[in-house]
């Protein structure tokens, strides 16, 4: 396999684990505890910080594949 595909498998881990274990616990608080709008801004805010958080892993792998290549 190339380092494409490698990232990707790694992201699909990566993105499955995260919203497993954070999304799931953050938005059964949010359903347990909000309601009307506030629930539904609280979780637009859960989907958009895992969003965040996945391209923060992206780049992450990217700088190390930067690094390779360079040195």
């Amino acid at each position: 396999m190339d380092v494409p595909t490698d990232r990707l498998l790694i992201m699909l881990i990566v993105a499955t684990g995260f919203a497993v274990v954070v999304g799931g616990w953050a938005a059964g608080i949010v359903h347990a505890e909000a309601t009307g709008f506030e629930e539904v801004g609280l979780r637009i805010g859960i989907g958009a910080l895992f969003f965040v958080v996945l391209l923060g892993v992206w780049r992450v792998f990217s700088g190390i594949d930067e690094e390779r290549s360079q040195g």
